[in-house]
């Protein structure tokens, strides 16, 4: 079959062996596979990578012992594997099992693949809108639906990579007002054009705060997610959400921001906290997101076959596209 190869900004195909199920691994047919941000680094590596792509849809081609699916199944391939047994696993949490066993990359024709993690989606639900139920969505739908969000409430978002966009259409299915924050003129016209976000503002302006504000009256702004990762922008959100307000990190950050806990926490009563994935306990939710909002197929901004992978990843890489979906078999 044929895989990708990643590194020293070359996306390269190579032919490796297909697959073999085994017990609770099925083999899927992949057809709709997107381009994470996360795969940046691969990409970037001055080593070959052969095991990024993490994302995507297809149909189970060999259910080999599964008792969960059956051959002809359309899934959505959630990201990353668990042991299935331990606590995490068993209530959805998967995402953040600590012993995964090894997976394979979705950047191929096929993969190999536990049938826990993988959700059945119906025939009117096209392979790349559900490849979107992914990295596009699940962050956030994790972090909208444990804050509570309501159509009486402001959302503020900063970020507008993939991510941040998933988040800007989620709050708007929901009923939601939007603030959205970026620097990128692309990503800040996709925002407030083609997802409907209620206000877009330059996260560069050095009056950002006060407008933030501005722009949130009447309401109160007491929810925030963080697409971004960027220290500034975290820290944004703590100091602009008012008392009692809930804030999500979503975007990748391994480095530190500073935390006040009497003034932050104590006085002000916020809440912080993270999101990776969606729980795999919401997959009906998220079927019906991905069906009945016009907003979640606008997300995808550019479609490549296999055989024009390097375009296809020097389009992520200039900053003008949200979701890249590649096509292993074209």
């Amino acid at each position: 079959m044929k895989s990708l190869v990643l590194g020293n900004r070359k996306a390269l195909v190579e032919e490796v062996p297909d697959p073999a199920p085994e017990k609770e691994w099925v083999i899927v047919r992949i057809e709709s596979t997107p381009i994470c941000g996360s795969d940046k680094s691969a990409f970037l590596s001055e080593t070959p990578v052969r095991n990024a792509g993490h994302e995507g849809s297809g149909v189970v081609v060999d259910s080999a012992g599964s008792t969960l699916l059956r051959n002809g199944d359309r899934v959505i391939l959630n990201p990353l594997s668990g042991c299935g047994t331990c606590e995490l696993c068993l209530t959805g949490n998967y995402i953040y099992c600590p012993d995964k066993p090894p997976f394979g990359t979705h950047f191929a024709q096929f993969v190999k693949v536990q049938d826990f993690v993988c959700t059945v989606f119906p025939e009117d639900i096209s392979y790349d809108t559900a490849a979107m139920a992914c990295c596009a969505l699940g962050p956030a739908f994790s972090s909208i639906k444990r804050m509570n969000l309501r159509a009486f409430d402001t959302l503020l978002v900063t970020g507008l990579g993939p991510v941040g966009m998933g988040a800007v259409v989620i709050a708007k299915f929901l009923g939601a007002r939007v603030i959205a924050l970026d620097t990128v003129p692309f990503r800040k016209k996709m925002a407030l054009e083609v997802l409907g976000a209620d206000v877009v503002l330059d996260a560069a302006d050095p009056g950002v705060k006060e407008k933030i504000r501005e722009a949130a009256k009447p309401s109160r702004l007491v929810r925030a997610i963080d697409a971004s990762g960027n220290p500034a922008a975290e820290r944004l959100c703590i100091d602009a959400l008012e008392p009692g307000g809930v804030i999500s990190f979503v975007g990748e950050n391994h480095d530190e921001i500073p935390i006040r806990p009497s003034e932050d926490f104590i006085r002000k009563g916020l809440t912080l906290m993270g999101s990776w994935h969606c729980n795999l306990n919401d997959r009906a939710e998220m079927i019906s997101l991905l069906r009945r909002s016009p907003l979640v197929k606008r997300l995808i901004t550019d479609t490549f076959g296999f055989s024009a992978v390097q375009t296809a990843f020097e389009k992520f890489m200039g900053g003008d596209a949200c979701k890249v979906i590649l096509k292993p078999w074209q």
